[in-house]
């Protein structure tokens, strides 16, 4: 599984969520995570024609960004981190903070990360955007909160899906998915860097 990806529901990418399911089908990435900037209409079209997908929304807070997992409905964008995390949690999703420390994207500051630390689930420990100092800085966070950790190409292309993928087993809904996650592997393509190398 992909946990970060993007489709022309996102300002900043041209490949339809349709395409984006395709090429996961073809790379045998399944259910598709779609998490396009601050909507959900691409995640909702995939599972209303049927296709495995997990609605997740990156969403712009007033202190940068965070994702919202296993959503039902869309997180307004520029709210606090706060109110970001209650609107994911008050929906039974899960909060993963994506890409922390990368300054070169809109990521959430250090002193919101510390204000909602007790609440965050999941800490992407590789981007596929990311450079390696900064996957590594991710890694030390997602150990000192003892969450799970999360991978993602962060894909605005079709080429870039599932150049880091988690390998797990299938689950049953938002508890489970986290549960199982703590158990699976990391695996990369050699971008950014090879961290991890070969897995984790």
């Amino acid at each position: 599984m992909d946990l970060h990806l993007h489709s022309s529901a996102s300002f900043d990418c041209q490949v339809s969520p349709l395409e984006v399911a395709r090429r996961c089908s073809q790379l045998g990435l399944s259910p598709v995570f779609l998490t396009d900037h601050d909507g959900i209409d691409g995640a909702r079209s995939l599972v209303e024609a049927g296709t495995p997908a997990i609605v997740g929304e990156e969403i712009l807070t007033s202190e940068g960004e965070l994702i919202g997992l296993f959503l039902k409905e869309r997180v307004p964008p520029r709210l606090s981190p706060e109110d970001t995390v209650a609107a994911i949690k008050d929906q039974g999703g899960l909060v993963y903070l994506e890409h922390p420390y990368d300054t070169t994207r809109r990521n959430l500051r250090e002193e919101a990360i510390e204000r909602i630390a007790d609440r965050i689930d999941i800490v992407e420990i590789f981007n596929g955007r990311s450079q390696p100092e900064i996957n590594r800085r991710a890694e030390e966070l997602r150990s000192t909160l003892g969450v799970a950790a999360g991978a993602g190409s962060d894909a605005h292309t079709l080429r870039e899906i599932g150049s880091v993928y988690i390998e797990m087993e299938a689950f049953d809904g938002a508890h489970d998915f986290l549960a199982k996650l703590r158990l699976g592997n990391i695996v990369t393509r050699g971008r950014a860097g090879g961290w991890p190398p070969g897995g984790y």
